[in-house]
């Protein structure tokens, strides 16, 4: 007896340190009394926690935020209230108390379900301060478990165990607690904390002859883990500066998410170093093996970093290396355990969008796209042959807007006057062209070009500023146009012959007035484009005289087309984009006073279909009456016309708009 009560005094001795200054902090701590069933309660608040949170100032801090005021006998007992939070002296030196080892495993395991059930709706009601709740609850099973353990060394059970009040399960869901909180950093490290003290537990230095009993570390308490510093990654470098990134410098928001992230990594290294560990030792536990889902996990760090950079894309590519060769090695081993172990981690399409999106996102290197591109078409490649084993890797439409998306943002940052700009708004056009062909061979899943996909290609060679981005832009719009129309026709002669629900046909092109705007707009700063300004001698001049016209030309053709398209209508910034055109590409003659009085004359007469915005000043939009002209018409139509049409055509305006008006 003697040498038992020895071993769990070395295995308790943080528990003790807990009960130590459980007793001073109630002894210290301020009192009230509160008013429930009737009667007067003496309710204290407590400070403890399994973990020793005062080596670091800042979670010093964050203890003295997370102290709540909690009646454990109100949660944990079947009566109401309790006027301590300890046993009393009655039960402490009274054996009648524990009458059988099974009633008290019954009452104590009925005290752990109503505990985790009450940690489960904190998370659900106030996810801001569940983590903390959750775990003064935790710490006081953990001291409430200690005086089990006396109680059970004196009076020497019959029982072979006493009962166990903290289960893997009761910790796993304090660390959840923390991941639903979105606390960021502090989140995470609070959940490795009670992730380490788990692990501390069954460290080799504990000789106690409860440390089988004690909460071990299992699937579930990894992964939750390294679900927070993922999280906490994409959180801490979205703060600060991180959303305004240069190609210089890096923020110090990233390089946090950054180290976030290697958290995560370091994490998932661990746990399939414990894995290794065990498989070397005989005793194969595949409960502990990293598996698909916890790979993504930190791929999620990596790639969603805000302001992502080179290294950390490198990051995500040597994760996608190391699944790929932890599943051909487990494969080859899959006879060695005689059919019990299957391969767990394999790629699968949310693998490889993360590494795309990881590239893609990675704003500090012009290599980002480029590799984004080849890793979408690897995916394809090996989705033809079949070589994934069964798992489909076949990109969807997320996975080509990623790379599209990266191509057009660098065209935006490099802005006007790069020569490579025709080239990567051009790669973006190769890979709609893709996406259409795929539509027309019926892939399952079906790949198929949508709004998106469209837009992506029109913005890319609007920001392009190429001397043939207006030619393109105009005949991506209505390549958009046809794909509306064809989705329409096919709907329509689905309804007609009645077929299932499952072969309807859903509107994924759906041009819309922004969309002719775009290319209004890429034709009226065009002027100039890829002309030499010190060589504008007579004949260049009429060749880009010529030029601009067929430009403006396109420009009056996309006004024309949005007119007569059943789904859409012009807006205010319409008629000011082609009031613009004619001004920055026609000669100034009277002709283009007439054509400019025209347009705007069609935009008062225009019904206005755009709805009020909250975020515009009132004084800068389109008045009753109106039509299609606000602030930014009116200004266009000032610098358009002379002083004496400005004034006429205004107050033809005004005279239209007080009749339309009443």
């Amino acid at each position: 007896m003697l040498s038992a009560s020895r071993s769990i005094s070395r295995h308790c001795r943080p528990l003790r340190a807990i009960s130590s200054s459980l007793s001073l902090l109630e002894n210290n701590s301020s009192s009230f009394t509160a008013i429930e069933g009737g009667g007067c309660h003496r309710r204290k608040r407590i400070l403890t926690t399994p973990f020793n949170t005062t080596s670091s100032p800042h979670y010093a801090s964050c203890r003295v935020q997370s102290t709540i005021s909690f009646d454990a006998a109100a949660y944990f007992s079947n009566s109401p209230s309790s006027s301590s939070t300890s046993p009393s002296a009655e039960q402490q030196t009274n054996p009648a108390t524990i009458t059988s080892s099974n009633n008290i495993s019954l009452e104590h395991q009925f005290t752990r379900q109503q505990a985790e059930d009450q940690i489960q709706q904190w998370i659900k009601k106030n996810p801001l301060i569940a983590p903390y709740k959750a775990e003064e609850c935790l710490a006081k099973l953990w001291v409430e478990q200690q005086q089990i353990f006396d109680k059970w060394t004196s009076q020497s059970p019959s029982s072979s165990s006493p009962p166990i009040l903290i289960t893997p399960n009761t910790v796993n869901l304090c660390i959840s607690a923390w991941c639903y909180s979105k606390k960021g950093q502090i989140a995470a490290e609070r959940a490795q904390r009670l992730l380490n003290w788990m692990e501390n537990l069954h460290a080799p230095t504990s000789s106690s002859q409860f440390a089988l009993l004690l909460p071990r570390p299992n699937y579930q308490s990894y992964a939750l883990a390294i679900d927070a510093w993922s999280q906490a990654a994409v959180i801490e470098s979205s703060k600060g500066s991180a959303a305004t990134t240069s190609t210089k410098t890096i923020p110090d928001a990233t390089r946090i998410g950054f180290n976030c992230a290697k958290r995560a990594e370091d994490l998932l290294m661990r746990m399939q170093a414990k894995h290794e560990e065990l498989q070397r030792l005989g005793r194969y536990n595949s409960e502990l093996q990293p598996d698909t889902n916890v790979f993504n996990k930190v791929l999620m760090g990596w790639s969603h970093i805000r302001g992502g950079t080179k290294a950390s894309a490198i990051r995500a590519m040597r994760i996608l290396d190391l699944m790929q060769e932890l599943h051909h090695h487990q494969s080859r081993d899959v006879p060695s355990w005689q059919g019990i172990g299957l391969s767990k981690v394999q790629p699968n399409l949310h693998t490889y969008k993360c590494v795309i999106y990881a590239w893609g996102h990675a704003s500090h290197t012009l290599e980002g796209p480029d590799r984004a591109e080849e890793i979408l078409r690897h995916m394809l490649s090996i989705s033809k042959a079949g070589n994934n084993f069964g798992m489909e890797v076949l990109p969807d439409e997320e996975c080509f807007h990623i790379v599209m998306k990266s191509h057009a943002e660098l065209v935006r940052r490099r802005g006007r006057g790069d020569i490579s700009n025709a080239e990567r708004a051009q790669q973006v056009t190769d890979l709609l062209n893709w996406m259409e062909l795929l539509a027309v061979r019926r892939t399952k899943p079906k790949i198929a070009p949508t709004t998106e996909s469209y837009r992506l290609a029109l913005s890319a060679w609007a920001w392009s500023h190429h001397i043939d981005a207006p030619k393109q832009v105009e005949e991506i719009l209505f390549r958009m146009v046809r794909a509306c129309e064809l989705n329409r026709n096919q709907m329509r002669d689905i309804q007609n012959e009645g077929l299932n629900s499952k072969d309807s046909i859903t509107l994924a092109v759906t041009p819309e007035t922004k969309d002719f705007n775009t290319v209004i707009n890429c034709c009226s700063f065009a002027r100039g484009v890829g002309v030499p300004k010190d060589e504008l001698d007579d004949d260049i001049k009429l060749t880009q005289q010529l030029a601009l016209k067929e430009t403006y030309d396109v420009a009056e053709g996309v006004l024309d087309a949005l007119l007569s398209f059943p789904y859409a209508s012009p807006d205010s910034a319409t008629f000011a984009g082609m009031i613009r055109a004619c001004v920055n590409l026609l000669p100034d003659t009277d002709e283009r006073d007439v054509r400019v009085i025209e347009l705007f004359r069609l935009a008062y007469q225009s019904p206005n279909t755009a709805a009020k915005s909250s975020v515009i000043p009132e004084r800068l939009q389109a008045p009753a009456g109106g039509g299609c002209v606000d602030a930014n018409v009116l200004r266009q139509l000032r610098y358009a016309l002379p002083t004496e049409k400005y004034i006429r055509v205004r107050e033809e305006f005004e005279e239209h708009r007080r009749k339309n008006s009443k």
